[in-house]
């Protein structure tokens, strides 16, 4: 049997590299839902729904944004590392696992490869109390033009009337889905303590923290992060609405992307980001979102929130992730 070729070893841990960054992306309750199938310099990216979260995500929504997300993490991380990436979003009628396929060759570097790299690393999701500065628009706006460009709509949300409304879904949302003994069970499930996957206990602030102004991004209730109290003052967060033309598996992929390239515009803006999926998880809450919000204009795939953290506020350690031998496979 013929030995590897020198080349061809320093090329598959090249886009070993790259699919390391790209696995520093944001999923839902960090399940990490995807698979990599390599082989030589292309990539077929697939959507692993043995980590479904059943009870909580049954139409696979947060599921499939999430690889969506790992899709646009990849082709950041790809460029960053002097990798021209060639993507074919790609679900397939046959096979729903299907996500995409990227054709990566190589290039020249960018000199900011190395900045972007740690931009990367220091996304992060940050559940503690935002600071009461107000996030003025044209950081919204600029948010919102980063996302859109991904074949996404994001809408910042302008109207007070509107956000206090959308901020009602989601505790209504919360709400019905914590009467739900096995959605509270799947929930708990995924704070750990595990060094490859779920929401680090020490990521999640305590449970006496909790008051009527950070309740939205207090999901998870098995905290031991301490969160210590603001000036009382209501946080000046800012909310968007990304949306889609239509509700199929590959708008909810480029909804994925989007979020990411926000959360790495919000991250290199210091803003903390934090989704609010709930109130497109329950079937009565999204459609009083579309019909009566949206006016059936759009179809809305994720709420997010942003604002400022503390200046005082250290910041939290990368979440865990799994080995990459776990997530890829080569053919």
């Amino acid at each position: 049997m013929s030995q590897p070729t020198v080349k061809t070893v320093e090329t598959a841990a090249a886009v070993d590299r790259v699919l390391e960054w790209a696995s520093r992306a944001p999923s839902v309750h960090n399940t990490q839902p995807w698979t990599w199938r390599v082989h030589n310099t292309r990539i077929d990216l697939f959507a692993d729904f043995r980590r479904q979260l059943v009870h909580t995500d049954p139409q696979r929504r947060d599921l499939l944004i999430s690889c969506g997300a790992a899709l646009h993490h990849l082709q950041v991380a790809a460029g960053a590392l002097g990798w021209a990436p060639q993507v074919y979003r790609a679900p397939d009628p046959g096979d729903d696992r299907v996500v995409a396929t990227v054709e990566l060759t190589r290039t020249a570097p960018p000199p900011d490869g190395a900045k972007t790299l740690a931009l990367l690393g220091r996304r992060v999701t940050d559940r503690r109390r935002l600071s009461s500065w107000p996030v003025p628009p044209e950081r919204l706006d600029a948010l919102a033009m980063a996302g859109s460009t991904w074949g996404a709509h994001v809408i910042p949300i302008e109207q007070e009337r509107t956000k206090a409304r959308l901020e009602r879904l989601v505790r209504r949302a919360d709400g019905l889905q914590q009467q739900s003994s096995q959605y509270r069970d799947e929930v708990d499930t995924w704070v750990t303590e595990s060094d490859s996957q779920g929401v680090p206990a020490g990521h999640v602030p305590q449970p006496d923290t909790v008051d009527t102004s950070d309740a939205l991004t207090r999901r998870f209730l098995r905290g031991t992060l301490e969160d210590l109290a603001l000036d009382g003052a209501a946080p000046g967060d800012g909310m968007l609405l990304i949306c889609t033309s239509s509700d199929d598996p590959l708008s909810r992929i480029r909804a994925g992307e989007a979020l990411s390239a926000m959360w790495l515009q919000a991250t290199c803006d210091n803003l903390s980001l934090v989704p609010l999926s709930q109130a497109l998880e329950v079937a009565a809450t999204r459609r009083i979102l579309q019909n009566d919000v949206l006016d059936n204009l759009a179809v809305a795939q994720l709420m997010l929130r942003v604002g400022w953290p503390p200046m005082s506020r250290s910041e939290l350690s990368p979440t865990p992730r799994r080995a990459l031998d776990e997530s890829r496979v080569r053919y």
